[in-house]
């Protein structure tokens, strides 16, 4: 009984009516909250709050319901004969499409990498996120241990790769601006590697790419050494602490990814609307570094660089005061992306048989004219 009532086709109209109002009020909503905060808050998730106090299904609820509604459907009301295959690929065909947006949403990555011309890295950033990092021997390649993950004022983060270090959170803005203060007013001296000694709460940006978090630390070393630290998002040096056990370093910064190839930015161009200054196309040439292969690729604005579950598009690009170029690669990883492919094939297929079948199964059907078969 519980399988035939989600197998009901009155869930299946109520799923695709909530999914019409929340595609419509989300896109309106954008224009007000930004993009990702829409995102989050009606797309993302499960229930929300609509109007301050309405419970209202958002869009990963109603898409489970969908799918739970979808395979019960498969099992209480689809036929499986060979006449009836192609009805069956195309509702398998739907379910593919639901476990791959599952897989995308849950699996992708998303990153961007930004170069200027000459120069490599196996390194890209997240767009959001943000890390503390602590390593040791500042050389260009060392052994760094990163937090990821929410920060909150108070909480306590236990660094067990270096071998009983600890973090305790002051205090954390999520967007914060570094403000001048006074080296002789009695305060709290802060470790830092650019003088900043105190920050300020800023409003959050709808954009989460345009926050810039900071705030103070303590940390303890294993010899009950006590630091205090500041950290800001903005900067581009990292802290140095002297302690019992040798120089450390640490830094609040965006999340990292290794990536499984490194990229160097040959060249770079761009060309503009005739008699504007507005780019008209962008393209970058690269060269792609794995272990025993070097070869030259095009990026460009329509076509991008595919590497195993990695894909590189040409995003945007910047020219400093001295005309030196650099051009930002935004990197996707999707561990899923076969699967809309096979999906829209099984349906296709599916689609081509149902229509095959009900052609030729419509001769064979008698026509009734006044009571007469014919």
């Amino acid at each position: 009984p519980i399988i035939k009532f989600f197998a009901s086709l009155k869930i299946t109209v109520t799923c695709i009516g909530l999914l019409f109002i929340l595609v419509l009020w989300g896109t309106i909503a954008q224009t007000e909250i930004g993009l990702y905060a829409a995102q989050a808050r009606y797309f993302h998730s499960i229930i929300f709050l609509a109007f301050g106090f309405f419970p209202f299904p958002g869009g990963q609820l109603i898409l489970w319901v969908l799918f739970l509604n979808l395979a019960c459907s498969a099992i209480t009301l689809l036929v499986y004969r060979w006449s009836h295959i192609g009805n069956l690929l195309v509702h398998f065909g739907l379910m593919v499409f639901f476990i791959a947006a599952f897989v995308t949403f849950h699996c992708s990555q998303e990153s961007y990498l930004t170069l200027q011309e000459g120069q490599a890295s196996n390194v890209s950033l997240d767009y959001h996120d943000w890390e503390i990092s602590i390593w040791k021997d500042n050389a260009p390649q060392k052994k760094v241990t990163a937090y990821r993950g929410s920060f909150r004022t108070g909480q306590k983060i236990p660094m067990n790769q270096l071998g009983g270090f600890s973090l305790y959170v002051e205090e954390f803005y999520k967007n914060s601006k570094p403000v001048d203060s006074a080296a002789d007013d009695g305060r709290k001296k802060y470790i830092n590697a650019s003088g900043i000694q105190a920050l300020t709460k800023s409003v959050i940006d709808k954009d989460p790419s345009q926050n810039i978090p900071g705030g103070k630390f303590v940390i303890k070393t294993p010899m009950e050494e006590a630091f205090d630290v500041l950290l800001y998002g903005g900067e581009q040096n990292p802290t140095k602490i002297q302690t019992n056990q040798g120089e450390f370093y640490i830094m609040l910064r965006k999340e990292r990814y290794i990536l499984p190839f490194k990229l160097k930015l040959i060249d770079f161009k761009m060309e503009n609307h005739p008699g504007t200054f507005m780019a008209r196309s962008y393209e970058s040439k690269v060269m792609i570094e794995t272990s025993g292969m070097n070869r030259d690729v095009l990026i460009s604005m329509n076509k991008p660089l595919r590497f195993g579950n990695f894909a590189l598009y040409q995003s945007s690009y910047h020219i400093d005061d001295y005309g030196q170029e650099s051009s930002t690669l935004s990197v996707v990883k999707n561990t899923g992306r076969y699967l809309p492919y096979i999906a829209t094939a099984i349906m296709f297929l599916g689609l081509i048989i149902l229509s095959v079948t009900m052609a030729f199964s419509s001769k064979n059907t008698p026509i009734v004219k006044e009571g007469l078969a014919i």
